[in-house]
């Protein structure tokens, strides 16, 4: 490229841009109200809508150690690479989490329920995003194993601890001991101990107590300090079967033969127990950004864990329907994750998700005048023209049928108002030839009026 060729190349870019400048100003002059209507109309359609996700959130994880603070923890490491804040509370059990979620003044956003806990209607303020893993009710005891058939006779005066009051696993066996009579509020049942589930494991292998009940997953450090303990044994439910006919929220599982230790063939015997489900509920009212993630953090929780009981692709699902599942969940559920998720964050995955609808109809709107913003300079100097020809069409037809010189006089004070307002206009450089050629057409219909005048004023 020549120098010539370059510096006309570089005197083509600033008339360019200083046109396409000049535009933008003239359009921010005329066009402010438009303009301010349009962005009013975007900051209320992002109020509304929510795009933003709070950057906190609170979840309450039960007692120290449990299973549900283990996997409360997963789900921190989850939302910390998605840029969320995921803050655990320890509460004293399952219920006790969901209850202070479900109070409207409570910082908590969200908890773990225990299937099977909760009747419809308790938690009004709150709705599901599924299960999450199944939670085993474990039955340890004392002494030698139970062989008999009646467990209820076997256990009957000793002391036994039940949970912390309130507690998932407290109302659990509740339901359970029920179906087999037994009333732990009656006076016969004065041996039950309502305690955490660290106190109960303490006070069982220090022989303070005979036997526990605990609703924990086998990772939990309370379990596994069990399982170690060589005078500790589980207590295998004859009766699972019948349980779970009773109560459909529940599932029947199964420790195989020597899978605690294949070398010491731990249990010698397939051991039956009763699962429930853990069940994660949130606020009404949480962002559907944040609900995403948990349903994402939950089916990725799922896939990684070597899960002991049940298959790693079975959750997140909706078993538990005594709380009304979240739209976000149903919508995940029958339809899978939102496309563009893990290519885009996952608020704006969310957004598109819900908006998509919206933005098309946007789309539709907007996609014309943003082809038409960088052009504005030639669309306003063709409207300008082309309002400049109308006018004057109108004058013509006006002149023709003029019937005195009065009417032609009028007609001149218009070509000469509508020739000054022309001369205080900018017109881009693209439409230079259509504006002169509107210029002479203008002087063509004054002279007609001119000529129009003297003819008519001849005759009077």
């Amino acid at each position: 490229m020549t120098v010539r060729k370059k510096h006309a190349f570089l005197r083509f870019l600033y008339n360019r841009l200083r046109e396409e400048h000049l535009a933008w100003r003239i359009m921010f002059r005329e066009e402010w109200v438009s303009l301010v209507v349009l962005a009013f109309g975007v900051v209320l359609i992002l109020l509304v809508t929510r795009p933003l996700p709070p950057g906190t959130v609170t979840l309450a994880v039960g007692q120290p150690g449990s299973t549900y603070e283990l996997l409360g923890r997963r789900y921190q490491d989850y939302f910390a690479r998605a840029g969320v804040t995921l803050t655990l509370v320890n509460t004293a059990g399952s219920r006790e989490s969901i209850a202070e979620a479900d109070d409207a003044g409570s910082p908590i956003n969200g908890g773990f329920l225990l299937g099977g806990v909760a009747h419809k209607g308790d938690f009004p303020h709150l709705v599901s995003l599924g299960s999450v893993q199944y939670m085993p009710l474990w039955f340890f005891y004392r002494g030698p194993p139970f062989a008999g058939s009646d467990a209820v006779s076997y256990f009957r005066g000793k002391p036994i601890a039940i949970g912390a009051e309130g507690s998932g696993t407290e109302l659990l066996l509740t339901r359970i001991l029920a179906m087999r009579g037994i009333s732990i509020e009656k006076s016969d049942a004065e041996n039950f101990r309502r305690l955490l589930h660290a106190d109960a494991a303490e006070q069982l292998l220090d022989g303070k107590i005979e036997a526990m009940a605990i609703a924990d997953g086998i990772d939990s450090p309370t379990i596994q300090n069990l399982l170690a303990h060589p005078e500790i044994h589980i207590f295998d439910f004859a009766y699972a079967d019948a349980y779970v006919k009773r109560m459909p929220y529940l599932e029947m599982v199964t420790i195989p033969r020597g899978s605690l230790d294949l070398v010491k063939l731990d249990p010698p015997n397939d051991i039956h127990m009763i699962a429930s489900t853990i069940t994660l509920l949130v606020e009404k009212t949480m962002h559907p950004a944040l609900q995403l993630l948990f349903l994402q953090a939950t089916e990725t929780i799922s896939e990684e864990s070597d899960s002991f009981f049940g298959r790693t692709d079975q959750f997140p699902a909706y078993i538990d329907k005594s709380i009304p599942l979240s739209p976000v969940a149903e919508r995940y559920f029958s339809k899978g994750a939102p496309w563009l998720t893990g290519v885009l964050p996952f608020w704006l995955v969310n957004y598109i998700d819900r908006m998509w609808l919206l933005v098309l109809g946007i789309f539709a709107i907007v996609l014309p005048l943003f082809r038409l913003v960088p052009n504005y300079r030639l669309f306003r100097s063709r409207q300008l023209i082309s309002d400049a020809y109308d006018e004057l069409k109108l004058i013509e037809e006006r002149m023709y049928a003029a019937s005195s010189v009065e009417q032609l006089h009028y007609l001149a004070e218009r070509i000469d108002a509508l020739d000054a307002e022309l001369g205080d206009v900018w017109v881009s450089s693209d439409e230079t030839n259509r504006f002169y050629t509107m210029k002479s057409a203008l002087g063509l219909v004054r002279r007609e009026i001119s000529a129009r005048i003297e003819t008519m004023g001849a005759r009077l």
